[in-house]
């Protein structure tokens, strides 16, 4: 269905063409919706086909064969007290989401959390990664290569090689895996403050080319392997980081937990162990969190990241423990590849929401936006788990999701 939808649409930009052949971007795409709305003569396409002269330059690098644009309704909670690198910084969050009680369990999360005095954040870039497979004729050929590659002078020659492809990189290491006569080749990279992953892929392409290839008995079998590894949970990801990684804590006092959160601290810590501990266990995950995945999804939406990402973005763990006077709570997520340019950052709407975050700032670096979107995880872990405790948690989506 999808092949035949595509072989009836008649105006098709190219994938590739020179400046002198762009044409107007927003004269293409309302060629392309004429064509479907006069083949589609009983549909109403006014909402899919509201594409304002802002977003039309998406047709050239974010969306191919583009008709039209998506509304996703946004709400913002906060704000926010951040405590990053020492600074205290107060902050909203963007949440783009249809799912209802999101955007309110995260508000009243962040309220219990500046009413303790803040979170503190640490984020550590982990550089990001793409991993290639070469083969050789036995296993006595892969290990020898393994030996070539961690040479000083051959790391030199990488690091010159990848890192004339653009000024913003920066080889970190590399890590090799031999498997049989495979090895797989986990290259790590800083990448300024771009998400970086394009920018990796274009870097060791052209170590192929210009010193890899040379090398006597090899084979590339592909540029990217799953040793990366993108777009997908994993045990090396959340061991090694991928892009950021970023942790969030706060102790919540007893008084705090009782007049915002509505629970107790006994009753909490019961839930999280029963519910991210014991079940997490039961059913295989190696996330043991309640809800990554939901801020996680709103956020990088809000923001322009690769939506993708959410697989790995969305690992990690919620670690709760007693203290004298309540609770101390703290969610750490390893694998956050994220960035302030490319790709889709520069949308309009994403833009400007980005510049909502921070009334004091004009721009956020990838460690603050990674350090917002930590707090914000933490807030929800903390609502969500309280409402669960005190078995509220249907109650507030049937008052706030279930509106006529």
């Amino acid at each position: 269905m999808i092949f035949v939808f595509f072989t009836t649409i008649k105006y098709v930009m190219p994938f590739f063409k020179t400046n002198n052949q762009i044409q107007d971007d927003h004269e293409v795409i309302l060629s392309r919706q004429n064509q479907l709305q006069n083949e589609w003569k009983n549909g109403n396409f006014k909402h899919l086909f509201s594409v304002s002269e802002n977003l039309s330059c998406a047709n050239q690098c974010n969306c191919e064969n583009m008709i039209g644009s998506v509304s996703v309704p946004v709400g913002l909670a906060g704000p926010a007290k951040v405590i990053l690198s020492g600074q205290e910084t107060n902050c909203f969050m963007p949440l783009a989401t249809s799912e209802g009680a999101l955007v309110a369990s995260v508000s009243r999360g962040l309220k219990a959390i500046n009413q303790a005095g803040g979170s503190q954040v640490i984020v550590k870039n982990f550089g990001m990664t793409r991993a290639p497979v070469f083969a050789f004729k036995n296993g006595q050929e892969a290990f020898a290569f393994v030996d070539y590659l961690e040479n000083q002078e051959t790391i030199e020659k990488i690091k010159e090689i990848t890192e004339a492809t653009s000024s913003h990189l920066k080889l970190k290491d590399l890590k090799s895996f031999v498997r049989g006569r495979n090895v797989y080749v986990r290259f790590s990279f800083f990448t300024d403050q771009a998400m970086g992953m394009n920018m990796v892929t274009i870097a060791l392409q052209k170590l192929w080319e210009d010193l890899l290839i040379n090398y006597e008995g090899i084979e590339m079998l592909a540029l990217s392997s799953n040793v990366c590894i993108d777009k997908k949970a994993s045990f090396i990801n959340q061991l090694l980081g991928r892009g950021y990684s970023a942790q969030a804590e706060v102790f919540l006092s007893e008084e705090i937990l009782q007049n915002t959160l509505k629970t107790t601290s006994k009753a909490l810590l019961k839930t999280h162990h029963s519910k991210n501990l014991m079940g997490s266990n039961l059913a295989g995950s190696n996330s043991q969190n309640m809800q990554f995945a939901n801020v996680v999804a709103a956020f990088y939406l809000a923001t322009g990241q690769d939506m993708a990402h959410v697989t790995e973005a969305s690992q990690g763990n919620t670690i709760i423990e007693e203290t004298n006077d309540g609770l101390y709570v703290a969610v750490n997520l390893p694998d956050l590849p994220l960035g302030t340019i490319g790709g889709g950052v520069n949308l309009p709407s994403q833009k400007e929401l980005r510049e909502l975050i921070c009334q004091d700032k004009t721009s956020l670096t990838a460690v603050e936006l990674a350090a917002i979107l930590a707090i914000g995880v933490l807030a929800a872990e903390i609502s969500g788990l309280a409402a669960l405790s005190s078995n509220t948690l249907a109650k507030a989506h049937q008052r706030l999701a279930r509106k006529s």
